[in-house]
């Protein structure tokens, strides 16, 4: 039974050759961590494997009339300018699946079984399947698949083989879980897909050994395999403190801990964690967290110190927020958020003479690392419909 989820270790000095992973510079010195099996699927540049449910398809039609006109043209004169020959806008429509309700997760298995024999069934008097299969072949040029997450994220999928065989995938497989490959976890910026992180795939006790060091001015980090050769570069270095933020919201928010470990346990599924520096959260009097709300009290503060406070709470915020559905009997299919608002202690700069008991007391319950004096201002646990999420 997993006890105890990690990202990275802190880093420490260590003596490494470099020469024996191709680099001939010698920097002053190196940095070592220790990453968990969770903080290489992050940072891994591979591609990941999930499943998405596909929800219907974007069928782009052949132009008609005077569009068609105009790409004739533009095909014999190409070196015609943009402005004067601008972009012919294609004719796209999506055919969707409107009223498919999620369901809370099964534990029979026979029952779960039957409940997809009975949406197989009943599949063919779907009006949107009807729609698709009754679209003229020949006026198309191109179909692909929409298919959306457990957290009502969409994905556009390009299909092989030709429009009609293209076509029939799309019916066979309406509101069927399909395969989808992803370039790697990391969607965009600060965006994770986490659903590629198997039961199989952790052992707490597991490392994986990261360096980090500067030749002439420029930041190198690279993941060690078993014989210490490169298994992997790091491109940014946003990458290595995006594992240190979120070590930092773990080790501060039990609620975040106890989430991320019972999707590691099979308890819920992991869909999505995102590191946002502008949560833009609105704090004041009306909205105050609740760590400040007892250090107002406790040190008696006037109303002039507290609005000062206050201003320095809306700035230099950082999200770490973890989505994820229930895995348990017939919980709530809906995505649970656990969010927390990490805050950097250097946004009290400006009022550190005025308050430095309070500033003392917010400084020791922050943890530093080298990506920032953090600690947590709120901790927030809920669905979309829910606590203002």
């Amino acid at each position: 039974m997993l006890s105890n989820a990690w990202i990275i270790t802190a880093g420490t000095y260590i003596d490494f050759d470099l020469a024996a992973i191709g680099i001939n510079a010698k920097p002053k010195r190196v940095m070592a961590y220790n990453l968990s099996d969770i903080g290489r699927y992050l940072i891994s540049p591979g591609p990941i494997e999930v499943e998405n449910r596909l929800m219907g398809c974007e069928c782009t039609f052949k132009p008609t009339g005077w569009k068609r006109i105009r790409r004739g043209a533009a095909r014999l004169n190409p070196l015609r300018s943009k402005r004067e020959n601008p972009p012919i806008a294609h004719d796209r429509r999506s055919f969707l699946v409107h009223h498919f309700m999620r369901i809370p997760s099964l534990g029979d298995r026979k029952l779960a079984q039957h409940v997809d024999r009975l949406r197989g069934m009943l599949q063919p008097f779907d009006p949107v399947v009807q729609e698709i299969a009754a679209i003229n072949i020949n006026d198309l040029e191109d179909i692909r698949g929409i298919c959306e997450d457990e957290g009502g994220h969409r994905t556009y999928i390009n299909l092989s083989g030709n429009l009609e065989t293209k076509r029939h995938y799309i019916i066979d497989n309406l509101l069927g879980c399909v395969p989808i490959t992803l370039q790697h976890a990391q969607i965009v910026n600060g965006l994770y897909e986490m659903r590629g992180l198997t039961l199989e795939g952790y052992r707490v006790e597991r490392q994986h050994r990261l360096l980090r060091f500067h030749v002439n001015g420029n930041f190198f980090a690279c993941l060690l395999n078993p014989v210490n050769k490169v298994a992997f570069w790091l491109d940014d270095i946003k990458d290595l403190h995006h594992l240190l933020l979120l070590q930092q919201a773990i080790e501060t928010n039990i609620v975040l801990k106890s989430s991320i470990e019972s999707c590691l346990q099979g308890d819920a599924q992991a869909l999505r964690l995102m590191l946002n520096h502008d949560m833009d959260i609105d704090y004041s009097h009306n909205r105050m967290p609740q760590v400040y709300k007892e250090l107002f009290h406790t040190l008696n503060l006037d109303s002039e110190k507290q609005k000062g406070i206050i201003r320095s709470l809306n700035t230099h915020q950082m999200g770490v927020s973890l989505s994820y559905i229930s895995l348990e009997g017939f919980g709530d299919p809906r995505p649970i958020t656990s969010i927390s608002v990490l805050h950097d202690v250097k946004a009290l700069e400006p009022v550190r003479q005025d308050v430095p008991k309070l500033y003392a007391e917010i400084n020791r319950k922050a943890t530093r690392s080298e990506a920032g004096n953090y600690y947590l201002l709120e901790s927030i646990k809920g669905r979309p419909d829910e606590n203002g999420l």
